[in-house]
């Protein structure tokens, strides 16, 4: 007898009524006031703020209003119909099916709705570019009825270049199942009812191939003042340093390090540059004329004038930026990273420090946070961006592997951890055709795609992809376990390994040879992609040369004694390529991992010397060390002080090793015969 009442309550509270009325404030999952009519054929909501238009209205520059008559409300037969008023079913009387089809409807908020702001377009960088001002959007949970009205949106997005808006990479075990996402949407709601981030997804996921749903939070940046206060003060003490010499250093940067290390999207650099200099994140903008500093004296203008900074006044404004930009890390702060750890070594240093190894680290981190390890082919985002976001997250590659070597720490990038495809020559063609109202900013030599330059970047990737399977075969704790354990299999998979890197060097295109010349370019800095070839050889015949210990080197069927004379021919070719390097080369962009590299190569000669197992290989290796040390003599006479920290360490450890090697013979820390050790009592 009781069940007719309860329904009878629930019936009176169902039949509960409000007025409603358009244009006053009106916040999320309320229904005090009318939706417009665009909100209301989009089944979204419809937030405003104060008075309209809402906030999708205003972040589309549609005519918000509403011409559209209310609901009438079920009534009986003896009852009018209020044309005014709108039935409201109080939150409680819901059922739960209810309330998941009303958040599904609700909730269609693209990021463009996020307190009104569009992701925009980025600066016009190549024709075509209309795509770029697409919004991000995912379609309904559901189809629309028969009789909906609806829109149909772009499917070409952008993650950049949104105000004040970045877009963070949801992997599989964030905060939400990815499927989930895929049929339910949500944003975040703040204290004052105001959205504060939104998750929209790029990509669907296929199960076919095996590929999870893709999503990307977009969150408003919105930081705490003192980090806001950082930014600023690091951006003003950037452009005072420079002065009016900001142009000119970033003319020098696209001519010297740009064609050597092209991480910097450059034509959209430019444009953002000569638009609005400080839309640029302070970090990049610094380290940007940091590296074009170096080249300071290369310019006619520049070097009549005395430099009124220091480079490292650029970079510690840059990284003291960097550090709070990283609270919203984009494609542009990445760029930053990337750059950040070739800052000129220091003129005192003998070892490489640590902190290319934890800037590398740094990099790593902004680029899987940014989803640079998840292929962008079937994402719903414009073609440059996936073309950008591929190039910067092979630079992020290379710089993990080389970085590791430098230290001799394991790497972080494995191959499970990243699925990104390979580059083409397409993708590094972006970007680089200078358009017309932009040419002044830079030489006439860099304003179009070079494919040589193109070229050494994509063999430096296919270079480093060699060099990590050699480093996960051959240079970790477990794999050296695996190698002593069955020296016969390991011996296979390096010479594996040998196969393709000899492949790689024959292969090698015409333009990124040490000797190639055009009447455009009278110079092409391929030198550092060599020093790289040759220290991935070194690092080879160590591996198979393994264990190089006294009885190995005793024994005419150990490995080490097998591959004596490769090596030794291995160093042959590089002395040569140290032959071939001239002023001009000395003084072009080599980066931080150069010195590194030389200093592995150096440290071998020193190691089969101490390994020569006959008076014939000890003369052959040390006449090596000796064309080595009258090598590093001869840069030595070239170089001037702003260039000697490249060959300073391993200049250092040759020196050394003519110093002290008569005593490490007599100490007998080598089987060598006294006859030989007087070999280098007397260095040349």
């Amino acid at each position: 007898m009781q069940q007719p009442a309860a329904e009878n309550e629930s019936s009176r509270r169902r039949r509960f009524k409000i007025r409603s009325e358009f244009g006053l404030a009106r916040q999320w999952r309320s229904r005090k006031n009318r939706p417009c009519d665009a909100c209301r054929k989009r089944k979204s909501a419809c937030v405003i703020e104060d008075r309209p238009p809402c906030l999708f209205c205003r972040g589309r520059g549609l005519d918000c209003q509403s011409t559209s008559q209310p609901r009438t409300v079920r009534q009986s037969p003896s009852q009018e119909p209020d044309l005014d008023e709108e039935p409201m079913e109080p939150l409680e009387s819901l059922t739960e099916s209810h309330l998941v089809e009303e958040r599904a409807l609700e909730m269609q908020i693209s990021p463009g709705d996020v307190d009104g702001h569009h992701l925009l377009p980025s600066p016009d960088s190549h024709t075509g570019s209309i795509e770029m001002h697409s919004r991000l959007s995912s379609s309904h949970p559901r189809p629309p009825s028969s009789n909906e009205v609806h829109v149909l949106e772009p499917q070409i997005h952008t993650l950049e270049d949104g105000k004040d808006l970045t877009a963070h990479c949801m992997g599989l075990s964030a905060e939400q199942d990815t499927h989930l996402l895929a049929s339910f949407r949500s944003v975040i709601i703040n204290e004052t009812n105001r959205v504060d981030g939104d998750i929209i997804q790029v990509y669907s996921g296929n199960p076919a191939t095996g590929t999870p749903p893709l999503h990307f939070s977009i969150l408003r940046d919105w930081f705490m003042p003192y980090d806001d206060r950082i930014k600023e003060e690091s951006s003003r003490e950037i452009e005072f340093k420079v002065g009016p010499h900001g142009p000119s250093l970033v003319r020098l940067y696209f001519k010297h390090v740009h064609p050597v290390f092209c991480v910097v999207s450059k034509v959209r650099f430019l444009r953002a540059y000569k638009e609005d200099r400080l839309s640029i994140p302070a970090s990049l903008r610094g380290v940007v004329y940091g590296m074009g500093a170096v080249y300071w004296k290369q310019d006619p203008i520049l070097r009549t004038l005395h430099r009124p900074f220091e480079q490292y006044e650029l970079f510690h404004a840059a990284q003291a930026s960097l550090e709070r930009e990283l609270d919203a890390p984009n494609l542009w702060k990445l760029q930053a990273c990337l750059l950040m750890i070739h800052e000129k070594a220091a003129g005192n240093g003998t070892f490489e420090t640590p902190r290319t190894w934890t800037l590398s680290a740094q990099a790593v981190a902004c680029a899987q946070m940014i989803g640079l390890h998840r292929d962008p082919t079937h994402w719903k985002i414009a073609p440059w961006e996936k073309s950008l976001r591929k190039k910067l997250w092979w630079a992020t590659y290379v710089t993990d592997m080389w970085a590791s070597v430098s230290h001799g720490n394991p790497f972080l990038l494995h191959a499970s951890s990243y699925t990104t495809s390979n580059l083409d020559m397409d993708d590094m063609r972006f970007d680089e055709d200078v358009p017309e109202d932009l040419k002044d900013m830079v030489d006439a030599a860099n304003g179009n795609f070079d494919v040589s330059t193109a070229a050494r970047f994509l063999e430096l990737v296919k270079l480093t992809q060699i060099l990590h399977n050699l480093l996960d075969t051959a240079f970790s704790d477990h794999a050296y376990r695996a190698a002593m354990l069955d020296l016969a299999s390991q011996e296979i998979r390096l010479l594996k390994i040998q196969r393709e890197l000899e492949s790689w060097h024959s292969l090698m295109p015409q333009c990124v040879t040490m000797n190639y010349n055009t009447t455009r370019f009278e110079f092409r800095n391929n030198a550092p992609l060599h020093l790289a070839y040759f220290a991935t050889q070194v690092l080879l015949f160590r591996a198979l040369m393994t264990p190089a210990s006294m009885a190995a080197k005793n024994n005419p069927l150990s490995s080490l004694r097998r591959y004596f004379g490769a090596a030794i021919e291995q160093l042959r070719a590089f002395l040569a390529f140290m032959n071939e390097i001239t002023l001009e080369g000395l003084q072009a962009f080599w980066g931080r991992h150069g010195r590194s590299q030389l200093i592995l190569i150096g440290n071998f000669l020193i190691h089969l010397f101490l390994l020569s197992s006959s008076p014939e290989q000890v003369s052959a290796t040390f006449r090596l060390l000796e064309h080595f040390h009258e090598s590093l003599q001869r840069i030595g006479e070239l170089v001037d002080e702003e260039s000697v920290g490249l060959i300073r360490p391993v200049a250092l450890r040759i020196d050394s090793f003519f110093t002290q090697a008569a005593q490490i013979m007599r100490r007998g820390l080598t089987t060598g015969s006294y006859s030989e050790a007087r070999m280098v009592e007397t260095p040349p």
